[in-house]
């Protein structure tokens, strides 16, 4: 199944080839893959310094696009399966389902 995924602060779209349970579930994944990436308790790439605080405290943020949520499909929420997801050039045909981020 294609996915279309739209950042509200980006111009372009990205698409994902995943297996149609998944494109099924997706809003629910997105849900999920949200809590994941926000939790400062997970370590992954995608947290930058955003700030300081009075005391010189950095304040973190996030940053990431498309391949983040490909990668957390991937190598957290299945990660014992193969590769299930992946980012693809436009496709032909129209997405069967759209995230926006």
């Amino acid at each position: 199944m294609i996915v279309k995924l739209e950042f509200m602060y980006e111009s372009d779209s990205e698409y994902m080839s995943c297996p149609a349970k998944v494109g099924r579930n997706v809003r629910k994944l997105q849900r999920q893959f949200d809590k994941w990436i926000y939790d400062r308790n997970n370590k992954h790439p995608y947290w930058v310094i955003a700030d300081e605080d009075e005391e010189g405290n950095e304040i973190y943020g996030v940053c990431f696009n498309a391949e983040a949520f490909v990668y957390w499909l991937n190598d957290v929420k299945f990660v014992k399966r193969k590769k299930i997801a992946k980012l693809i050039d436009k496709p032909a045909d129209p997405p069967k389902k759209k995230l926006r981020f």
